[in-house]
C-alpha cells in the first residue's frame, strides 16, 4: 500500500467517515465526530529525516487550484520539509470541507462561500489564507453573439446588458462562482434570479456539453474548464475574471486553504510551513510562468488544446494574489453576498476564524 493512502485507512481506522455533501449534515457530523475522535487526536508523524506529511483535499484540476499543482509539480514542500499529498475531492469545495471535518484531510482547498457557510453553523473551521482570485470566465456560443449584435471586445457594461434574457449555466446555487457571477449581475442593474435564467450544474463537463448542445446561451465557470467549450463550440469569452474586466470583483478570493481549529492549534509548525510553501508557488506563477506553463500543461491539462491553453493561461496571470492572505475585505465580501444574509454572522468574528499570521 502507498505510505501516504496507509495514513488515510489509519484515520478511517479511527472512525473517521463521510458526513454527507450538504453543509448542515457536516456541520452535525463534525460535531459529532469530534466527540468520539477525541482519543486519535493529532497524530505526530514526523519522520526521522524531519519530513512533515500532510493531506490535503481539492476539487477537479483547474486554473482556480495551479498554486497547489504548482506545488506539486515543482516538489516546492519538499524545500519546506513537507510531504504534501493532494487528494481531488470532486468539483464540490463542500465534500473537501467534509474531509477535513471528518478528519480524512488535514486541509482543504476551497470556495470561501462553503467555509465561511460551515462556520457560521458552528463547524470548527480556520482559514489559513486564500490562493486564488477571481478566475471566473464567461463564454458565449457565436450565434447568441450574432444575436445580441455586440461585439466581445464591447465596453463590459454593454456585455453585462447584453446577458439579459439569456440562459446561463454555471456552478451550483450558494457555489463559489454562481455567488460570484450573482454579484456581478446585480452591479450592473440586473436580478440574477429575474433577468437572467441562470442554470446551477454540479459536473463541469455537463456545462461544456450543454452549451455545444444549445442547452445554455453562455456558461461561466473557472477557467481550465470553460476554455474547452472554445473547442467544442466555437465559443467566445465573454467575461474574464483573471483579466481583470469587471475591476470591483478582479481581487476578489476564490479558494482558501481551511483547516479544522483543534488541527491548526496542534499543528502552527506545519501550518506556517504550507503557507510559505504556498507563497513560493505563488511568487513562481508569476516569476516563472513560461517555465511552468508547459509543465503544468502535460501533467494536468494534456487534452486541452494548445492554442486555447495560451490564451487561458496567459488571461490567467492576473488571478492570483500576491501572499496567501485572507484580509478582513474578503471576509466581508462573501458574508454579504452570503444567500443567509449578514445577520446571520452575528456569531462570527473576522478575527476567531482567520488565522493570525493570514490577516490583512
Amino acid at each position: 500500500m502507498h505510505p501516504r493512502r496507509a495514513r488515510h485507512t489509519a484515520a478511517a481506522s479511527c472512525g473517521a467517515t463521510g458526513a454527507g455533501s450538504r453543509t448542515r449534515r457536516i456541520v452535525v457530523a463534525a460535531v459529532a465526530l469530534i466527540l468520539t475522535l477525541s482519543a486519535c487526536g493529532s497524530e505526530k508523524r514526523t519522520t526521522a529525516e524531519g519530513v512533515t506529511p500532510v493531506d490535503i483535499k481539492m476539487s477537479v484540476a483547474t486554473f482556480t487550484n495551479a498554486t497547489a499543482l504548482v506545488m506539486a509539480a515543482q516538489d516546492l514542500d519538499a524545500a519546506h520539509d513537507l510531504d504534501v499529498e493532494l487528494d481531488q475531492a470532486g468539483v464540490s469545495s463542500t465534500l473537501s470541507i467534509e474531509a477535513v471535518l471528518s478528519r480524512d484531510a488535514d486541509l482543504a482547498l476551497a470556495g470561501p462561500p462553503s467555509a465561511l457557510a460551515a462556520i457560521r453553523q458552528g463547524a470548527p473551521l480556520t482559514i489559513l489564507g486564500s490562493i486564488a482570485n477571481n478566475q471566473q470566465v464567461m463564454v458565449i456560443r457565436p450565434d447568441v453573439i450574432a444575436r445580441l449584435g455586440i461585439t466581445p471586445d464591447a465596453p463590459v457594461a454593454e456585455r453585462m446588458e447584453a446577458l439579459r434574457g439569456l440562459t446561463i449555466g454555471t456552478n451550483p446555487s450558494g457555489s463559489t462562482y454562481q455567488t460570484l457571477l450573482r454579484n456581478e449581475l446585480g452591479r450592473f442593474g440586473m436580478n440574477p434570479d429575474v433577468d437572467v435564467r441562470m442554470v446551477g450544474i454540479q459536473d463541469p463537463n455537463a456545462l461544456v456539453t450543454g452549451l455545444a448542445q444549445g442547452q445554455f446561451d453562455a456558461i461561466a465557470t473557472a477557467s481550465g474548464i470553460v476554455e474547452q467549450a472554445i473547442i467544442n463550440s466555437g465559443a467566445v469569452v465573454w467575461i474574464s475574471g483573471p483579466r481583470g474586466d469587471i475591476e470591483a470583483t478582479a481581487d476578489v478570493p476564490v479558494l482558501a486553504i481551511v483547516g479544522r481549529t483543534d488541527w491548526v492549534n496542534e499543528n502552527t509548525e506545519s501550518v506556517d510551513k504550507f503557507r510559505d510553501v504556498m507563497a513560493d508557488a505563488l511568487d513562481a506563477l508569476k516569476t516563472e510562468r513560461d517555465a511552468l506553463g508547459p509543465v503544468l500543461k502535460a501533467e494536468y491539462f494534456p487534452a486541452l488544446d494548445q492554442g486555447v491553453w495560451d490564451l487561458a493561461w496567459e488571461e490567467s496571470a492576473g488571478g492570483y494574489p500576491d501572499a496567501p492572505t485572507f484580509p478582513r475585505s474578503s471576509y466581508d465580501f462573501w458574508v454579504e453576498n452570503d444567500p443567509e444574509g449578514v445577520a446571520a454572522y452575528d456569531d462570527v468574528n473576522y478575527e476567531d476564524v482567520t488565522y493570525g499570521a493570514a490577516q490583512d
